[in-house]
């Protein structure tokens, strides 16, 4: 008997989306050889016939009488109680095999008698659920014709227990949430990004609803696109011991390429370091295309195989109280010719009615996909599953899920009966359902892995998974924290949730857009939606092009942001800057400066002649008073944000350093006159270093002043109080230059800023996640020296007086 198990522990189905028979997820199906009831030598080439012999060993089990007579418990029955258990597990298994697939429907048919307990003895069980049978081609098989017994001697003796069947991470039918993560209308959410998505034209005259939920064609490149991906996708084959505890000789299961030396699958098909160094794949292990076209139906070669090296990278989550997945290295498989399949945070991925396409090799068998009955029915934007009736068998674990542009959302991960009587578009009710897990939860698990746990395989993996996550907001799971009996699924649910431990703002100068926001800001909407922030400050807008940006924003997305131009009552032609914010995360409210404080910034270049240091030239220091906001986030998070520009005088190093200097006056007073306690947050087109320098020159009560700058220019200042509820502050990556204290910023390299974002603005915008402090956490005190600087400008405001 082979040896060989398909993926051990997936409860995979077969056939017309589980309506036709495989396995519950309750044990493997082993047909070949003399055990077999069908009788030797009978080649299971067609699912049907496959289908039809495991339903006969299932009931045979049930029956307790195997194949030579015996009842379970090794006593020997008579000829006819042989016979009349034997009729009765064949009546059985052929009513429910013609049940399955649409043939007949007699009631009282047991629900179990579509799927396999234990169809082996227990001495030739594979580790897991779902350890079906080799099939021909599979590592060990025998090869057409030859004796099963030859086969089992290859393989070795395969010793090992079934476990029980790979729960389900969710419920595929809890009720979905109107709103979360700070997004009031999830659903017109979903639609908007799916629209987005795949139909991007606006001139379209299809609704959504008939797009994806009824339209069964597809863009014809879409064949083109998926003859590349399954160029990307593997089978493994490998041994030891199962993600269970038991060991057998063989098992296989389904992986992809998502980086050019980095695999993906499940953890029960390579559950440690031990069992993927002894793993070979092979991506090549599939009927070409002359041999289909004839119509031969000859097994291919086993294919070239690749070789793992788990102690470069390995990196994994278990199947119990995690998301079942599992990176490893893998030696020169870019060498196959494969592009690798690219992995993107993307929490409204796919949407219920939509398809589910799977590449995959189901029972060992060479590489197949599931074009048909692909049916997503449940895809909770705010979870971190996906439930899908497209075809799997065991040893489809840990294959890629696939939607209809061919983008890979979801990592495929077990099967199960549809408890929950879940109903395709068409209202059908399918037998089995499948699960997967988003590739937006894996890289959320990752991150919140990482804040736990340094580790540079970790950050390798995080390097190569791009894109944001709307829900969670550019920066992800960083500075979240969640309860430490969370786990898997619930973990990450807990992590999308935890948006009152953070604020994220950015500070973004979109002249270009403001230019061309007609024809831009349908873009622009996905853009800003995408990132997800709390808060925007908007630099070289216009009123009117603010005003598309938000509209943009709210018809095709629903969600609904407030803001204010900068100044207020700007003409509505006229570039200056604007904010805008999401209401229901946030509270941002305008803010006078006090008289006393909005005459330092009337302060001329003339007020300072006569300085022994170097004076700015004659002419305001700043050509519009900056903009004063308090911010408070929902949790607590409270700042003063400052945005500004000093435009052209920038360039001037005299009015630079001065206005630096006049802008850390204005916050001290501020701060000691008018009760202004909370973090400052500075940001716009302005020099870090100068500014950095003033806040630093006072710094002495206990204030923690930071400033970062990118490579066009932009930069921001913050100003920590004492008593400050901010713990780590986040920076994108293009935030490469950084002053003041080292330990105060994390710059989150592993993140990506996509290039086409300066179509939008002048630069990539600068964004910022202010976390939440953790208890008995203290900001840090720098001393310093203010009356250097303060003196310069008292001097500065009696000549202005004067």
């Amino acid at each position: 008997m082979a040896n060989i198990a398909s993926d051990p522990g997936h409860g995979g189905h077969g056939g017309n989306s589980g309506n036709s028979g495989g396995t519950d997820g309750s044990g493997a199906a082993g047909v070949s050889g003399p055990a077999s009831a069908m009788g030797p030598g009978i080649p299971f080439d067609n699912d049907a016939t496959l289908d039809l012999a495991r339903r006969v060993r299932a009931a045979m089990a049930r029956e307790s009488i195997d194949g030579a007579g015996t009842a379970a418990a090794g006593a020997p029955m008579s000829p006819e109680a042989y016979k009349d258990k034997l009729a009765a597990a064949l009546a059985d298994a052929v009513v429910g095999w013609l049940m399955a697939d649409g043939r007949s429907a007699i009631p009282g048919l047991r629900a179990e008698s579509t799927a396999p307990a234990s169809p082996r003895p227990a001495s030739e069980r594979m580790p897991g659920n779902g350890g079906a049978a080799s099939q021909p081609g599979d590592a060990g098989a025998s090869p057409r014709g030859q004796p099963a017994a030859a086969t089992a001697a290859a393989a070795g003796d395969g010793k090992g227990e079934l476990s029980e069947a790979i729960g389900f991470l969710g419920n595929p039918g809890a009720p979905t949430a109107e709103g979360a993560a700070g997004i009031g209308k999830l659903g017109e959410m979903l639609r908007g990004w799916r629209k987005q998505r795949l139909l991007p034209d606006p001139d379209k005259e299809v609704s959504v609803e008939v797009a994806i939920g009824r339209d069964e064609s597809l863009d014809a490149a879409f064949l083109e696109l998926l003859a590349g991906r399954r160029r990307a996708v593997g089978i493994v084959r490998t041994r030891g011991m199962a993600y269970n505890g038991s060991y057998s000789n063989a098992w296989s299961g389904t992986c992809s390429l998502v980086a050019p030396n980095i695999l993906l699958t499940n953890h029960h098909v390579l559950n440690s370091p031990d069992v993927a160094a002894v793993a070979e794949v092979a991506f090549d292990f599939e009927v070409s295309a002359q041999e289909l076209a004839s119509g031969r139906n000859t097994v291919p070669a086993p294919g070239r195989s690749y070789l793992l090296r788990p102690e470069q990278l390995f990196v994994t989550s278990p199947t119990d109280n995690g998301l079942d997945y599992t990176f490893v290295w893998i030696d020169d498989a870019a060498a196959t010719g494969a592009t690798p399949l690219s992995m993107e945070r993307a929490a409204f991925a796919i949407e219920s009615g939509e398809k589910a396409f799977i590449i995959h090799h189901p029972n060992g068998k060479p590489k197949r996909v599931s074009l048909d009955d692909t049916d997503v029915v449940s895809a909770h934007p705010d979870g971190p599953l996906i439930h899908y009736t497209t075809d799997t068998e065991p040893g489809s674990s840990g294959a890629p899920v696939l939607d209809r542009s061919g983008r890979l959302i979801a990592l495929h991960h077990a099967s199960r009966r549809d408890s929950e009587r879940l109903r395709t578009p068409e209202g059908v009710a399918p037998e089995y359902v499948n699960e997967g897990i988003k590739l937006a939860a894996i890289a959320l698990d990752l991150e919140s892995r990482r804040a736990g746990e340094a580790s540079a395989m970790i950050d390798m993996v995080l390097g190569e998974i791009y894109g944001s996550d709307t829900l969670t907001g550019f920066f992800g799971a960083a500075g979240r924290q969640v309860g430490a009996v969370q786990a898997g699924a619930a973990r990450v649910a807990e992590l999308y949730g935890a948006t009152d431990q953070d604020l994220d703002v950015g500070f973004w100068n979109i002249a270009p857009f403001a230019g061309r926001y007609t024809e831009l800001a349908g873009d622009a909407a996905a853009r800003v939606v995408d990132l997800g922030l709390d808060l925007w400050a908007l630099g070289g807008t216009s009123p009117a092009a603010t005003t598309a940006l938000v509209q943009a924003i709210e018809s095709k997305f629903g969600l609904q942001l407030q803001s204010l131009p900068l100044p207020d009552g700007a003409p509505q032609a006229q570039q200056s800057g604007a904010v805008m914010w999401n209401p229901e995360t946030v509270e941002c409210r305008p803010q006078p400066w006090p008289e006393d404080v909005g005459a330092l910034f009337r302060l001329r270049g003339e007020d300072f002649a006569g300085e022994t240091q170097p004076a700015p030239g004659a002419g305001d220091i700043f050509l519009r008073q900056p903009a004063l906001f308090q911010v408070r986030g929902r949790g607590g998070l409270a700042f003063n944000l400052v945005p500004f520009d000093l435009g052209a005088a920038a360039a001037d190093r005299g009015r630079r350093n001065t206005a630096a200097y006049i802008l850390s006056r204005a916050i001290q007073e501020m701060i000691e006159h008018h009760g202004a306690s909370h973090d400052w947050l500075l940001g716009g087109g302005f020099d870090a270093e100068s500014t950095n320098a003033s806040l630093a020159a006072w710094a002495g009560k206990g204030y923690t002043p930071a400033s970062a700058q990118d490579e066009a220019g932009a930069a921001l200042s913050y100003l920590k109080c004492p008593g400050s509820g901010v713990g780590q502050v986040f920076l994108s990556p293009n935030l490469s230059r950084l002053y003041g204290p080292q330990d105060v910023f994390r710059v989150s390299r592993e993140k990506s800023q996509a290039d086409y974002l300066s179509r939008f603005g002048e630069h990539r915008p600068l964004l910022l996640r202010l976390s939440a402090r953790g208890a008995g956490a203290a900001p840090d005190a720098h001393p310093g020296q203010e009356a250097a600087f303060n003196a310069r400008i008292d001097a500065a405001l009696r000549r202005a007086r004067g």
